[in-house]
């Protein structure tokens, strides 16, 4: 007994098994055992020659109407509204995940039908999570999600393009229930689900970045905040720093960040335990942007272990930080300015060509010391010229996704 290769051995052992069925075999002889045999053979062949057609969703939807007697205005719990029944019933508008579960489980329609995909199910829905709060038109509008659809319509879909967008970045909603209320810094109420789908974002944009060599904790040593600091001398200091952070396997990438989640960078570790840091630069200012490169540097030198561990961090918030945050904040200050050279510079600058002379003569951004000493005052009114306002995010146009 072999597999069918044909027709003609089709038809060979369709008329064997018509013979099998006259002669009416006994349980457990060889004819009753050949006839099983047989009808295994044939259906794989009628499965893989002759497959049956999934039935059209409407169709398969209309034909559960016509047998349990349901009128259009039935429907109206299913879709959402007569308008909308009108709409999918005529085939103008396709069906929603949400749409989907309700005709599965409450009209028993299949779920492969319904999708219109064999052996295919619908996805388990997540505890906590609303679908709805994920900013998916903002997602479509800047490009994140590729939707050709009307604004209305991605809002109806967003499940299944939030999906979606999440799959790209290999990035499981079920072990992220809660979000990120650990490690988030922020005095500001943060839109979590906005903070999620940005840190989806950054996930798949970091996937596009290769390194030349695996990260080591002990590259963090003086001489690479050093090395790193001088850059800022330059005048694309920042894109100099990306391709400085990269060499040692850290990635660094910019992406802006979404109403709703004011913050200014993250770090964590990828799947791969390469670290990456993101910026929104919603601050486009040099200063700023050092002190934050600085502050998520100092997180992944003294806090960041494994991949289950990320800060995201509002910069502006004061209030009730914690120990981890403080130090990081001083370490940060103490990478970019080290402490003998900023009593040395405090206790004697006098104006604006001060600071201009001493940053050249430490070969840092003049920028860093103004910001520094904005903060150290509280007052951010003086040497604002100093800060490099609006020469941060040109140096990135292009390398944005």
């Amino acid at each position: 007994m072999k597999i069918i290769k044909n027709d003609k051995e089709y038809e060979l052992m369709l008329a064997r098994v018509e013979e099998l069925v006259d002669m009416d075999p006994e349980d457990n002889t060889p004819q009753a055992e050949e006839f099983d045999l047989l009808t295994l053979l044939i259906n794989k062949y009628e499965d893989e020659v002759y497959p049956i057609d999934i039935p059209d969703p409407v169709d398969a939807i209309k034909f559960r109407m016509e047998q349990q007697g349901l009128k259009y205005v039935d429907m109206v719990p299913y879709f959402g509204s007569k308008s909308r029944v009108s709409e999918v019933l005529n085939r103008k508008r396709s069906l929603s995940l949400s749409m989907i579960r309700k005709l599965n489980q409450e009209l028993g329609i299949p779920a492969e039908v319904l999708i219109a995909e064999p052996g295919k199910g619908i996805p388990e829905d997540i505890e906590g999570v609303d679908w709805k709060r994920f900013p998916v038109v903002e997602l479509v509008k800047n490009g994140w999600i590729d939707f050709a659809g009307s604004i209305q319509s991605a809002k109806e879909n967003s499940e299944e393009l939030i999906r979606g967008f999440f799959s790209q970045a290999d990035f499981s909603l079920q072990n992220y229930s809660i979000f990120f209320r650990k490690s988030l810094r922020s005095d500001k109420t943060i839109d979590e689900y906005g903070l999620a789908a940005w840190y989806a974002k950054v996930l798949i944009d970091q996937n596009n970045i290769p390194i030349e060599n695996k990260y080591k904790e002990k590259v963090l040593d003086n001489n690479f905040f050093d090395e790193l600091r001088m850059l800022s001398f330059f005048d694309k200091g920042p894109v100099l720093a990306q391709e400085y952070l990269l060499k040692f396997g850290i990635k660094l990438l910019v992406v802006p960040h979404l109403k709703g989640i004011l913050i200014d960078g993250a770090v964590f570790f990828n799947s791969e335990m390469d670290p990456v840091i993101g910026l929104t630069l919603r601050y486009d200012r040099l200063d700023y942007f050092w002190f934050t490169l600085f502050h998520e540097l100092a997180h992944l030198a003294l806090h960041l272990k494994n991949n289950d561990d990320y800060f995201f961090d509002d910069l502006s918030g004061k209030k009730d930080l914690t120990d981890i945050e403080k130090e990081a904040d001083s370490y940060a200050e103490e990478m970019l300015i080290k402490n003998t050279v900023w009593q040395k510079f405090y206790k004697k600058y006098l104006s604006e060509e001060d600071i201009k002379d001493f940053a050249r003569k430490e070969r840092i951004s003049p920028s860093i010391f103004a910001g520094r000493i904005q903060k150290e005052r509280d007052d951010y009114s003086h040497f604002r010229n100093l800060l490099g306002q609006n020469q941060v995010k040109r140096l990135f146009e292009g390398t944005e996704k």
